[in-house]
């Protein structure tokens, strides 16, 4: 068994980093990511295949699903089903950290918003 630090390290954006817990653990199944997010919002957008679920690890999200908002805190959880429209924004002081697990583990499977 492997064990990995989930720290992101990795730089998306100006205010987004992730480390690809998928890969470091040789993961094929499910795609798995721990995400840090600054003060701001990540780019609307879905995926047409994958399902997930966001876990809020430190912080405060504001997630919106298809028009619908609902605030999530430290250790709370949200589904977010395939073909839906989403948004990640962080509400909180400081930065947003989060894990967010999906199946299937399809490649280019996300649509951005214009």
């Amino acid at each position: 068994m492997k064990v990995v630090r989930a720290v992101p390290t990795e730089t998306i954006s100006e205010k987004l980093s992730v480390q690809r817990l998928s890969e470091a653990l040789g993961v094929r199944h499910l795609r798995a990511n721990v995400f840090t997010l600054a003060e701001g919002s990540m780019s609307r957008h879905m995926h047409r295949e994958q399902e997930e679920v966001y876990l809020v690890l430190d912080g405060r999200a504001m997630i919106d699903v298809d028009g619908e908002q609902s605030l999530v805190g430290e250790r709370e959880a949200l589904a977010v089903p395939a073909r839906a429209w989403h948004r990640v924004a962080n509400v909180g002081v400081g930065p947003l950290t989060f894990y967010v697990v999906a199946a299937p583990p399809v490649e280019d499977d996300a649509e951005v918003a214009g």
